[in-house]
């Protein structure tokens, strides 16, 4: 910071961080002194013993005509156990690496769409379904302020926190495995429309503005049973195939495509060290079914899709449908490795 900055703020008996400082930096010169009077007041305001990065997000936000500090929503029945939510959003800022500053993130509730005995009720007719989201970073995200960076990592995994109580989720990596995106978010709950806003939520935050999603799969598990929810298993690769079939499969006979059925269930037992789970989206999606696979061996998945197309199944599919391979980790570092300070 300038030197007659610097004593500005000495006078004001303030200090500032130096995230803070550097953001200021940043701001056009003709508004700067107010926005560092504005920074100073709001840190009083809120007790704060200095002027601090966030400070300057919130500031800037508002000035762009964002909500930075939205009203708090009337009170309304909340889910049990809820985490944190989404904290305020600011528009990206170009900066250097400078040293990382975690934003606090602001506590609110998720409303449930739909009453809590009916969602945990345990009802063998509840299903369980299944999505699955691949969602690709803009290369803009490596540039924005290290500061930024780490509130927007912040506030995406606040939101997978917050639906933890209703949705199950997995995360996996794509980063140098496929082109078609980084981050595959694997999802399972009982209400697609939590699952829908979940998603919302997840586009809206800050870090959901550097992201797209490149394709987006849905499905059914069939009846819940003893098996709510569904957990994926803790293995180190997942393998996503879609199956769309051809209009000849629909013609052939039912005890036709009940024997192609069993033939493809008896050589996924041939290969125990792979957990497949099979999803059905016919009438979701524009595939029929999806083929989940985990396991602890890239190999192993490798024979048993080798193995599968042997099978009579495999002469009705579409061949253009090809899967995806992703590696099973927590999401802090599924978000690490996107890129940025």
């Amino acid at each position: 910071m300038a030197a007659d900055d610097a004593k500005d703020q000495e006078g004001a008996g303030i200090p500032w961080t130096e995230d803070a400082q550097a953001l200021l930096k940043k701001v056009p010169f003709f508004i700067r002194k107010n926005v560092e009077k504005e920074a100073e007041e709001y840190a009083r305001s809120h007790g704060m013993s200095r002027v601090e990065a966030s400070v300057i997000v919130k500031i800037k936000a508002s000035k762009s005509g964002e909500n930075a500090e939205a009203p708090a929503a009337p009170a309304e029945p909340t889910v049990a156990s809820a985490a944190p939510e989404t904290a305020p959003t600011a528009p990206p800022v170009q900066e250097t690496p400078e040293k990382t500053q975690e934003i606090p993130v602001k506590k609110e509730s998720v409303k449930s769409p739909e009453p809590q005995a009916q969602q945990r009720g345990g009802a063998n007719s509840m299903r369980e379904y299944a999505s699955f989201v691949v969602l690709r970073i803009n290369p803009e995200w490596r540039k924005v302020h290290p500061a930024e960076v780490g509130h927007g990592k912040k506030e995406f995994a606040d939101v997978v926190r917050n639906f933890e109580s209703q949705v199950a989720s997995s995360s996996y990596s794509l980063v140098g495995l496929t082109g078609m995106g980084d981050i595959l978010l694997w999802r399972v709950g009982t209400n697609i429309s939590l699952l829908q806003e979940m998603t919302g939520k997840l586009l809206s935050s800050y870090l959901g503005r550097y992201l797209t999603v490149e394709r987006s799969f849905l499905g059914f598990l069939g009846d819940s049973g003893s098996r709510t929810p569904f957990v994926p298993r803790n293995s180190r690769f997942i393998h996503v195939r879609p199956l769309v079939r051809s209009s000849d499969w629909h013609e052939l006979a039912e005890f036709v495509r009940e024997g192609a059925e069993k033939e493809r269930k008896s050589v996924v037992d041939r290969y125990p060290g792979v957990r497949v789970t099979i999803v059905s989206s016919y009438g979701f999606d524009e595939s029929d079914l999806l083929m989940i696979m985990e396991s602890d061996s890239a190999e192993t998945v490798v024979d048993l899709n080798q193995a599968l197309q042997m099978t009579q199944e495999n002469r009705y599919l579409v061949s253009a449908c090809r899967g995806l391979t992703g590696i099973s980790r927590p999401l802090g570092e599924v978000l690490d490795m996107l890129g940025g300070v």
